[in-house]
């Protein structure tokens, strides 16, 4: 007959099982978090290469962030660089519909759309699933003031990202911006083209009117903004095509700024 197990050794058995897992469980979370990033990345490269399929397209030249008209296709007057309803929440401030919404209406189609394979690059897979989209494309542009312009004159008026080289004003007062010529970009592989945040429209340049240079402010609301999916870094896009991490600290105000020399 064989012999039972005694019950300080099942007690025995039980603890080893029980350490096991409290080490094992944070490391499959970790996993995780690191195929949902590169996953996020591979997102990225997608966009990145519709992004140069629009330029192939358009004589090298970059779609706009938005356009305040909605090109015939419905809905409030605008259009971005990627589609989300926007339809889907009242308007606030410029902007009409919400991407960390969910979609109740028909996704009104963006610049770059035609060229991604589905509109699920638009979406990385740690983001909340009722949002559309995590993705913000940087929207430095020459309409925004900041008091850095102050100590740098060179630079006011002259900080612009690819997709905002120009601000037209339409009758309304509102903005148009007009995308820069490739050749126009002087660091490609040092000028962010897309970034994840947490707003409700997928431009951001919230750091466009703040007094910086080599290092950001030094806030916790403006570093959770950045890193607000993966918590400690952000995944990011260049104007290369190059997608890599980034963490808030890391960020110099020359990244966000087509032209180099006004610095």
């Amino acid at each position: 007959m064989a012999k039972a197990f005694t019950l300080i050794e099942l007690l025995v058995v039980i603890t080893i099982i029980a350490i096991l897992a409290a080490i094992l469980f944070p490391v499959f979370a970790q996993a995780k978090a690191a195929a949902k990033q590169a996953a996020c990345l591979s997102n990225l490269n997608q966009i990145g290469i519709a992004s140069t399929l629009y330029l192939d397209d358009n004589d090298d030249q970059w779609y706009p962030a938005l356009r305040w008209s909605n090109d015939g296709l419905g809905g409030p007057p605008q259009r971005f660089w990627i589609g989300f309803d926007d339809q889907n929440a009242p308007q606030s401030g410029q902007y009409f519909g919400s991407v960390d919404l969910p979609a109740s209406h028909p996704v009104k189609a963006g610049f770059i759309d035609l060229y991604v394979k589905s509109l699920a690059v638009y979406h990385c897979p740690s983001t909340p699933s009722g949002w559309q989209t995590g993705y913000a494309i940087n929207w430095f542009n020459p309409g925004f003031d900041s008091p850095f312009y102050s100590t740098h004159p060179n630079a006011a008026g002259n900080e612009f990202s690819p997709v905002s080289e120009r601000i037209l004003v339409e009758t309304d007062g509102s903005p148009d911006p007009i995308g820069a010529l490739n050749s126009k970009v002087d660091e490609p592989s040092n000028t962010l083209l897309v970034w994840e945040h947490n707003a409700i429209a997928p431009v951001c340049n919230y750091l466009q009117p703040r007094d910086w240079f080599d290092s950001p402010p030094v806030s916790q609301d403006l570093r959770i903004h950045f890193e607000s999916v993966h918590q400690t870094s952000t995944s990011t896009l260049w104007a290369d095509t190059h997608a890599r991490r980034l963490t808030y600290s890391q960020l110099k105000r020359p990244m966000f700024s087509s032209r180099k020399d006004i610095y």
